[in-house]
């Protein structure tokens, strides 16, 4: 299990059996939430198996997709230092978690300078892929929006095995549209021109991935940035 890995790697070995007395699994069921934003921190999750989309409201009644997250991730860090969790997590897939309630991990932190270390890695590459889905949103044309959302599919979830092209996981339209903060119906014409292209094939709801990288190459494209930008 990542979390046994995880503590093993980071912890002196007198604080394994503390982490082993107080750690709990937990199964969710597809589109079950795990926490909602509001709801007091209980303590942080590592994610063993499965898939998970991480949303914050960015009013009373919109939900905004700002991470995705698979097997050997973190859920609930952010609220180490906050009462309340500020964002909401939801399973994509059946998932197995490993809960550990929050000042236990707090007391493992201060005690283990190499878990401290891990996780500030962890958070410091979060904020840094937040900045840059942020400058995306500002910048890119939507297309280009969801071709990096395509590519971050491959790189967070997979292919259903090592000689398939086909994803181990297809966000669906509604949710790639949220992600790449565009419309139902421009994602529905994208992903029908990414096939004309043969950069995707589309099985079913599911999406194949026909030539990787020439979808890298059009998401690096500087001609797909917004025209607003151009004309400054």
């Amino acid at each position: 299990m990542f979390s046994n890995k995880l503590f093993k790697k980071y912890c002196s070995d007198e604080w394994l059996p503390i982490f082993d007395l107080n750690k709990k699994t937990i199964h969710v069921k597809a589109k079950q939430r795990i926490f909602n934003e509001g709801d007091p921190v209980q303590g942080i999750y590592f994610i063993e198996q499965g898939k998970v989309k991480v949303l914050s409201k960015f009013n009373t009644e919109t939900e905004k997709i700002i991470r995705i997250a698979s097997n050997d991730m973190i859920l609930g860090h952010r609220g180490i230092q906050f009462k309340h969790y500020h964002i909401s997590s939801e399973a994509l897939t059946d998932t197995t978690l490993t809960f550990l309630p929050i000042d236990i991990f707090i007391k493992i932190i201060k005690a283990n300078p190499n878990m401290a270390v891990y996780l500030l890695n962890f958070m410091s590459e979060e904020l840094r892929e937040a900045e840059e889905r942020l400058n995306n949103l500002l910048v890119f044309d939507p297309k280009k929006r969801i071709a990096l959302i395509l590519i971050k599919l491959i790189d967070c979830f997979g292919y259903t095995h090592k000689k398939s092209n086909l994803l181990a996981y297809t966000l669906s339209r509604t949710d790639i549209a949220n992600m790449a903060g565009t419309t139902y119906e421009t994602t529905i014409r994208t992903l029908a021109n990414f096939e004309k292209l043969k950069l995707i094939e589309l099985v079913g709801k599911e999406i194949a991935i026909r030539n990787v990288g020439k979808l890298e190459e059009f998401a690096s494209d500087k001609t797909y940035r917004k025209k607003t930008k151009a004309t400054k």
